[in-house]
């Protein structure tokens, strides 16, 4: 794969999160605070890999 194709998997990844956290809080569920944590730095951490992938470069 290459950096566009890994930028724009964590840009579906990262909207369909904020979609099911705000569903979530709509509902009202339990925890909502925790999952959002959880989440958050599940997506954080796809960012920062896509960074290093990004900076790394492709390989010839």
């Amino acid at each position: 794969m290459n950096q566009n194709t890994y930028r724009r998997l964590m840009l579906i990844l990262t909207m369909a999160y904020g979609v099911l956290i705000a569903a979530l809080a709509m509902l009202e569920i339990g925890n909502i605070g925790l999952v959002a944590i959880v989440g958050g730095l599940v997506v954080g951490l796809g960012w920062a890999l896509t960074a290093v992938v990004a900076k790394r470069g492709p390989t010839t």
